[in-house]
């Protein structure tokens, strides 16, 4: 099935009461049904019981009466009193085709879908014509599993009634409930052609586009929405699901506020609230939501149990502050934002109550790592992996992971142990201790050897950097192709590549090396002597392929300033005349360059 809109579950919702309100409907125009109508749109079954017990004192023979009494029983499920009240409208009019209509939903209700059926036949036999009781008769088939006679019935309302706009998004719903998406949205566009004011159908057609990643043009249907009824809060959060998905998380953050200040009691607004805060890093604000999220569900106004399940691990996630993940997950929060010393400090926090815990212990590692404090973040990471064995029943006892296999969580396990492996060695290069940094990072390799979806092929293009400022090229080169035999777009891989290729040319010597700490961006600071154009022969080829390689990564990340400053070189180096151009823009993207790189440039 096709991606929605995350209010979803809301839009279905809405759906029902515009099937229900048309079970309403008076088969002959009647005096009450303005105020019969009226009473249905706002969603008040008990004031229209109320108001219509009052009206049949007076005037105890009225079909019309018998028939909202029974229509607004129904819509409070008090099943006998609505089949009491229908019945003796049928005797009245014993050819009131949606009294026998509406019986068929009593009997529907009370699971009894063969009478529910007949009764249903029967309003058909006695008003072939009448399009909203074959809609009916196919929202029944639809849910009692007859895909297609239900299709029947709806392409049948559409031949009786083809300039009726409500049939045709009627059947670009039942479409779109069967994945038939190129469908609904033809039927939806005939019914916006038909009424350029249909804003349900404008609604849908935007879900449609959003379910097909054709955003602009879902933006556009949802404005068009907005603009016809400013007051419909679930145009809002449609609205917000397509710009947080076009990245724009502050203008979808205004539409889900917006939706909640329309209306407060829709739970679906503040569960897309609550997910887009936890998304921005603000846990404080999205706990708040999900607390709110979890009254409704004690209600019972959501029983969705995705949706029940996701608040269920939320709340102990990182609302419990008597849990450890409550100070680590802020920690990553503050982490996201690079606000590391903030990371540090409630890590820290969290550590006090919680001392041996190897969450803890590894993400502040990680701060530290980040903020070139490496020493610390070592100490760190060998805590973690002392007390690891606390992650395993951690995750056991986390209700996100109740539906996790042994073997997910197995691969959990390894996968922290494989990154805090692959996290010290990074410290180690950094601090210089390359032979250990070698040890932790063929630990981390071992500890996951097929944990693709953890980036080890990122491990296997940290152990190729460690051959490569060893000086050891040939396994250096043999493990970058390893890293871009897992993952073609790993792009430093490439660029790390081709350094390693011009390293083991002829001819060409490397003149100043320094390590970077900006591993992940520029790995490495250096320059080779530059041989003259009749040295340089034999080394052409293994020039042209670290070229090809500088080539493929820019290619791939047109703002790799690390693949500029190394292909500037290499092209320096084959004399070409554009090398100069590459530097330039290598600095431009914030890469250190000699100045000595610059001098034949300014000749």
């Amino acid at each position: 099935m096709p991606i929605k809109f995350q209010i979803h579950l809301s839009i279905y919702m809405l759906i029902c009461l515009l099937v229900i309100t048309h079970i309403g409907f008076a088969q002959p125009t009647d005096n009450y049904e303005t105020i019969g109508d009226s009473l249905v749109q706002t969603g008040n079954a008990e004031a229209l019981v109320t108001y219509f017990e009052n009206e049949l004192k007076s005037h105890p023979n009225d079909e019309s009466i018998l028939r909202w009494l029974g229509f607004g029983h129904l819509a409070l499920n008090n099943l006998d009193k609505a089949e009491a009240f229908y019945m003796q409208a049928l005797q009245v009019n014993p050819a009131c085709a949606r009294c026998y209509k509406n019986i068929g939903w009593v009997y529907f209700n009370r699971g009894d879908t063969k009478l529910a059926l007949q009764n249903f036949d029967k309003a058909v036999a006695l008003d072939p014509k009448d399009v909203y009781i074959l809609a009916d008769r196919a929202n029944m088939l639809e849910m009692l599993g007859d895909e297609f006679g239900a299709l029947r019935d709806y392409d049948k309302t559409i031949q009786l009634d083809p300039q009726n706009p409500e049939l045709y998004n009627m059947r670009g719903e039942y479409n779109d409930r069967f994945g038939y998406t190129s469908l609904a949205l033809n039927d939806y566009s005939k019914a916006i052609q038909l009424n350029p004011q249909f804003q349900l159908a404008y609604f849908n057609r935007a879900n449609d586009y959003f379910s097909l990643n054709r955003l602009t043009e879902a933006l556009t249907d949802i404005n068009i929405a907005i603009s016809i009824d400013s007051a419909n809060y679930l145009c809002y959060s449609g609205r917000g699901a397509i710009l947080e998905m076009m990245g724009e998380k502050q203008k979808a953050m205004d539409d889900y506020n917006k939706a909640i200040t329309i209306n407060p009691d829709d739970p679906y607004s503040y569960l897309n609230r609550a997910r887009l805060f936890y998304q921005m890093e603000e846990l404080d604000a999205a706990c708040t939501d999900y607390t709110k999220l979890k009254l409704d569900v004690d209600k019972g106004l959501i029983t969705d149990p995705a949706v029940m399940d996701e608040i269920k691990g939320a709340l102990p996630d990182f609302c419990d502050s008597t849990r450890a993940s409550y100070y680590y997950q802020r920690g990553v929060a503050y982490y996201n934002l690079e606000q590391y010393q903030k990371a540090v400090d409630i890590y820290k926090i969290g550590l006090t109550y919680f001392p041996n815990n190897a969450i803890s212990q590894s993400f502040l590692g990680n701060a530290y790592m980040a903020l070139n404090q490496y020493q610390l973040a070592l100490e760190y990471y060998y805590l973690a992996l002392e007390n690891i064995a606390s992650i395993r029943q951690e995750v056991e006892l986390n209700p996100r992971f109740k539906q996790a296999t042994r073997q997910e969580i197995d691969m959990f396990y390894n996968g922290t142990i494989a990154s805090t492996y692959a996290s010290m060695a990074e410290c180690l290069i950094n601090l210089g201790q390359l032979d250990e940094a070698l040890l932790k990072i063929n630990k981390a390799i071992e500890s996951a050897p097929q944990l693709d979806e953890i980036g080890v092929q990122a491990f296997y293009n940290t152990r190729g950097y460690i051959y490569l400022l060893k000086g050891d090229y040939n396994p250096a080169i043999a493990d970058f192709d390893k890293t871009i035999s897992i993952d073609p777009t790993f792009t430093l891989a490439y660029v790390n590549r081709a350094v390693a290729k011009v390293s083991l040319a002829e001819q060409i010597k490397i003149k100043s090396f320094s390590l970077s700490s900006e591993i992940n961006t520029q790995p490495i600071q250096l320059s080779w002597d530059i041989p003259s154009k009749s040295s340089i022969k034999n080394s052409e080829i293994k020039l042209l392929s670290a070229l090809a390689d500088c080539n493929t990564a820019i290619e791939l990340d047109p703002k790799l300033g690390y693949g500029y400053y190394i292909r500037g070189q290499i092209k320096l180096m084959l004399h070409y005349e554009d090398n100069c151009t590459d530097l330039y823009l290598a600095k431009d993207l914030g890469m250190v360059i000699e100045k000595e790189l610059f001098k034949q440039c300014d000749e």
